[in-house]
């Protein structure tokens, strides 16, 4: 009995951890990522607002509750982060039970959400970094772009033969994102490394911006064309992650130029210094972009719209983590916008922008669980229904 009892608890304890196991996937990534880019639309925006008048800054006196919020959002982010490599590497040993090529390409997939995040951490992080622990924090936040750096540029090399091989359409355009959140990271770093080291930093955020901008554009406009058949709102702005990236990334780029090459001076054919020079090439190639991204953003809207009051479907499925994302660097980039070209319409925008990104974060899933958890109580309640009209009653039994 004891031995019988002891293997039934063993059984039920590998069944437990294999569910644990199989719970643990991508998505985790994704709420990472989401949680981590809310908290630094939030860190940014208040930054920004420095360059406007004082009645303009009076709007970064939020209230206490949003700040709180904010770092519980990034710490949550940095959590799921933490835990999420040792368990999934752990689910794909204990689980994989035959190499299949697209298990392979699921893994480089996954390996890509993962730059991304922890690329996104570094830069929520790195604008909070106290003064005392600067020399101890940079070394190990620029060991860790490095790495990013490495793994971003595999990740883009692999993606043009798995994309000729592929058997199956997917969303290739985010394989070059690592490349692209990569660029963007290292001007957020700079601020806590030294000129020299910031220098070299901004040199390689340069070249990892050039590098992926035509295959991320081309992979978008692609997307983009095979989107057109579906009319669901999250597969259509999933572009936006690419677009608004590299608007956002050659723009950060530019504003940390002029404060760390302000005193270099360019090339012979450009008089200017350095600094200003990049700054202005980052300003408008940053403008251009984000053009681009608003356009497709406020079109793909209205065709979900369109499709939804002429044709009936429901385009309006909104999936969270998919959303969160992309309107999340359009709102960055927006805000950079406003912070390079002094342009107060564009923070009237990222203030509409933030306010539908807290929607669809905060309130959306918040409805969902209380739909889902009145339909579960509307179960309950009827199954206690139907079992009490099938008990017996007294007269019942008697006549029995």
């Amino acid at each position: 009995m004891a031995d019988g009892w002891a293997t039934k608890r063993a059984r039920a304890c590998v069944s437990c951890a294999l569910r644990l196991l199989c719970a643990v996937d991508s998505r985790w990534l994704d709420v990472s990522i989401s949680l981590s880019m809310y908290s630094l639309v939030w860190r940014t925006f208040s930054w920004s607002l420095d360059a406007f008048d004082t009645d303009v800054s009076t709007l970064r006196d939020t209230s206490t509750w949003v700040i709180h919020g904010t770092n519980i959002m990034s710490y949550l982010g940095l959590l799921l982060l933490v835990f999420f490599p040792p368990v999934y590497i752990v689910q794909t040993i204990v689980l994989t039970l035959r190499a299949h090529p697209a298990h392979f390409v699921d893994h480089i997939f996954v390996c890509a959400q993962f730059v991304v995040a922890v690329l996104t951490t570094i830069s929520n992080f790195s604008g909070t970094v106290d003064l005392v622990l600067v020399p101890l924090v940079s070394d190990l936040l620029l060991h860790v772009w490095q790495w990013c750096a490495v793994l971003s540029a595999c990740v883009a090399v692999l993606a043009l033969p798995l994309y000729i091989t592929a058997s199956r359409p997917r969303v290739w355009h985010m394989l070059w994102l690592p490349c692209v959140v990569c660029s963007a990271s290292a001007s957020d770093l700079s601020l806590v490394l030294q000129a020299q080291d910031a220098s070299s930093l901004l040199s390689l955020g340069f070249v990892m911006w050039g590098a992926s901008i035509i295959p991320g554009v081309c992979f978008a406009v692609g997307h983009i064309r095979r989107s057109l058949r579906s009319f669901e709102l999250p597969t259509l702005i999933s572009p936006l992650s690419v677009v608004s990236q590299l608007a956002l990334g050659i723009m950060a780029l530019g504003v940390q130029s002029k404060r760390v090459w302000g005193g270099t001076v360019g090339p012979a054919t450009a008089p200017l210094l350095l600094g200003e020079l990049a700054m202005a090439a980052g300003a408008v190639l940053g403008l251009v972009l984000w053009a681009a991204s608003a356009a497709w953003f406020v079109n793909a809207h209205v065709l979900v719209a369109w499709m939804q009051w002429s044709h009936g479907s429901s385009g309006w499925s909104i999936s969270v983590c998919k959303v969160a994302y992309p309107v999340a660097s359009f709102t960055m980039a927006t805000i950079y916008v406003a912070r390079v070209w002094s342009a107060r319409s564009a923070l009237v925008c990222s203030q509409f922008l933030i306010a539908y990104l807290s929607f669809v974060l905060l309130i959306v899933p918040v409805a969902r669980a209380a739909v889902s958890t009145a339909r579960l109580i509307r179960r309950m309640c009827k199954k206690r229904v139907t079992s009490d009209r099938r008990l017996p009653t007294y007269g019942t039994i008697q006549s029995m």
